[in-house]
């Protein structure tokens, strides 16, 4: 396992509607990454400019959204990011969020099992 890499872990939450746009941003990367998605629901900040939302047992709502994650180098994060912002943007309240997190080890099993199977 490979622990100095220089990976970070891209994570953004997109409207499930904006899917395409985002995979055919990624496809259209020169070095493209791979990417996976999970479905997820949640709230964001429930209010709107000025507002405040309290939330009673009755109306409580999630929105559903996709979690997109990519591990990739360094220096291809912010390309990435800004590749999915101006894909999944729609200008509207709840377009979703990405964030990124430095990645401490990485392998690929394909790779770590090869070196564990060789009989040399």
């Amino acid at each position: 396992m490979n622990t100095n890499n220089g990976m970070i872990l891209i994570t953004a939450l997109i409207r499930p509607h904006m899917e395409s746009h985002v995979v055919r941003a990624l496809h259209d990367l020169a070095d493209f990454p791979g990417f996976t998605f999970d479905e997820v629901r949640g709230q964001g900040r429930g209010r709107g400019q000025g507002g405040t939302y309290v939330a009673s047992d009755e109306d409580i709502t999630y929105h559903q959204y996709l979690e997109l994650r990519v591990v990739c180098p360094m220096d291809q994060a912010a390309e990435i990011c800004r590749r999915i912002e101006a894909a999944a943007w729609t200008g509207r309240k709840g377009d979703g969020v990405v964030y990124t997190i430095p990645v401490k080890t990485f392998a690929r099993i394909r790779e770590a099992g090869a070196k564990e199977h060789r009989h040399d």
